[in-house]
């Protein structure tokens, strides 16, 4: 996989970021805070109703929960109207989400009255994972929250130090539930799905890490790829 960088003439952190920067020119919910919360405003209420994630991701989250003890703290970045976060609750002693969007966590918040968990909502903390410093806990579990990371590289090893034992990551691969990475450079239109970019990006970083794919069946009934990536912190 790293040839594919060396003949193109990037980092995979490099890639990662110039495909960032120039999806940021055609549209501003990448680069604009103000942007991606006008459109969560707009689409959060609907967003459970349409095609959702996680209640779909039987075999993925049971390899997942698996791991999780009873006492651990657990972390959640983006977690969005909160799916993931459902299924995880009832496995560890403690989950607290980063989400810097209102739209979402009021959704998240409304859905977990409902839902007649015995838990009480998680804390909030209501920024961005780049942005959010001095967090600890057990594990470090995202779906799907990559897309307005700039510095992945960062935002990766950010996760390491955060994570006592182990860091989770869900990506959706192929469209039209996940776009790839794409960037022109060198005269070249370059594509590359974003787990595979994520997974090169560790192995830039000299970490340890597995991807397993799982084929997930959607709501419409289209079936596509997701990804699971871990590794030991």
């Amino acid at each position: 996989m790293m040839k594919w960088y060396s003949e193109v003439g990037l980092t995979p952190a490099a890639y990662w970021t110039l495909a960032w920067e120039q999806a940021a020119q055609s549209d501003s919910r990448v680069g604009n805070d103000a942007e991606e919360e006008s459109y969560w405003q707009q689409h959060a209420p609907v967003y459970d109703e349409r095609n959702p994630l996680a209640p779909y991701t039987a075999e993925l989250m049971g390899t997942v929960i698996a791991s999780l003890r009873s006492e651990d703290e657990l972390i959640e970045v983006g977690p969005g109207t909160g799916g993931f976060t459902q299924l995880l609750a009832p496995h560890v002693g403690k989950l607290t989400v980063v989400e810097p969007s209102a739209a979402m966590y009021e959704i998240l918040a409304r859905s977990w009255e409902q839902s007649g968990l015995a838990q009480n909502v998680p804390e909030a903390i209501r920024m961005k994972w780049e942005e959010a410093s001095g967090l600890v806990c057990d594990v470090l579990f995202s779906a799907n929250a990559f897309y307005r990371i700039r510095d992945m590289k960062e935002s990766l090893a950010q996760m390491s130090l955060t994570a006592g034992r182990r860091v989770y990551l869900v990506q959706s691969i192929g469209l039209p539930f996940a776009h790839p990475l794409r960037a022109m450079y060198g005269g070249k239109q370059l594509e590359r799905s974003r787990a595979q970019v994520i997974c090169d990006i560790l192995q830039e970083m000299a970490v340890p890490h597995q991807m397993d794919t799982f084929a997930v069946q959607r709501k419409s009934g289209a079936v596509h790829d997701v990804a699971l990536i871990s590794w030991d912190t």
